[in-house]
């Protein structure tokens, strides 16, 4: 099987498993015409922001609900995250959520909600894309995986750069699409300061991503440090920035530690 029926394959299997589950899109008007709205032949709905206040409402509650103090502004949704790009988003009927996100709606039953969404900003940077913000509400293993793989094959991405704690559980979930290489520390800072780290993956090889998202991609690790080492970790990060080539390899935390391949 091809790599591109392989993913086709995959998305197909994990929409069955969540019928209901339809996968749309958020954003500017003006950018329907630069995405594909068929990624791995999966239909995407694309929902001007300026006629779908509603929605981009409901994502504003969700996001900051999900991330509480560091949740998104509206301005920010605007002006940084609707206007230059676009949200991939799974809606699904409000009782498909966890129970905790459908109090916060306040919506009944049979009403659309969004049951996981990504957002990844453009860059100056052809083909690269910054990830911003990953949340599920969907019960059930691979959600969150497959939000941020659509929506970044819809957004035609080569590449990603992203920003992570190493303690955080959703550093399995960016390992799901394959290796993540060790970039550095974060431009100007951050709120959780030492234990955070900028990584990059490379989604242009669809071998290798049909083969991470169905966890057939085994590389071993040469190093394997605690999530609480933090000047352990800080050293890691002091060698990528000089230069060496480090991956957190899938499922990238196991135990609580990192697994990082070196070379």
């Amino acid at each position: 099987m091809s790599d591109a029926r392989s993913l086709t394959r995959q998305a197909e299997d994990f929409f069955s498993r969540h019928p209901g589950v339809s996968l749309m899109a958020l954003g500017s008007g003006e950018h329907v015409e630069s995405l594909d709205l068929a990624p791995f032949g999966m239909p995407v709905r694309y929902l001007p922001a300026e006629r779908n206040l509603e929605l981009a409402a409901q994502y504003l509650v969700l996001n900051q609900f999900a991330f509480g103090g560091i949740g998104v502004p509206r301005w920010v949704l605007s002006d940084l995250y609707l206007l230059p790009g676009a949200i991939g988003l799974l809606r699904c009927p409000a009782r498909m959520l966890e129970p905790r996100a459908r109090e916060r709606l306040g919506l009944a039953d049979e009403d659309l909600a969004i049951g996981a969404a990504y957002y990844a900003a453009p860059s100056l940077t052809p083909g690269l894309f910054i990830g911003v913000s990953l949340m599920s509400f969907l019960p059930g293993g691979g959600v969150g995986a497959w939000v941020k793989l659509l929506t970044l094959r819809m957004l035609r991405a080569k590449r990603l750069r992203g920003v992570a704690q190493w303690d955080n559980p959703s550093v399995r979930v960016h390992a799901r699409l394959g290796p993540l290489r060790l970039v550095g520390r974060v431009p100007g800072g951050h709120e959780y300061g030492e234990r955070t780290f900028v990584y990059e993956t490379d989604v242009s090889d669809d071998a290798r991503v049909a083969a991470a998202m169905e966890r057939r991609l085994t590389l071993e690790p040469t190093l394997r440090v605690a999530v609480t080492d933090l000047p352990a970790l800080g050293g890691l990060l002091d060698r990528a920035d000089a230069g060496e080539v480090l991956h957190l390899v899938p499922p990238g935390v196991e135990a609580g530690h990192v697994l990082v391949r070196e070379g």
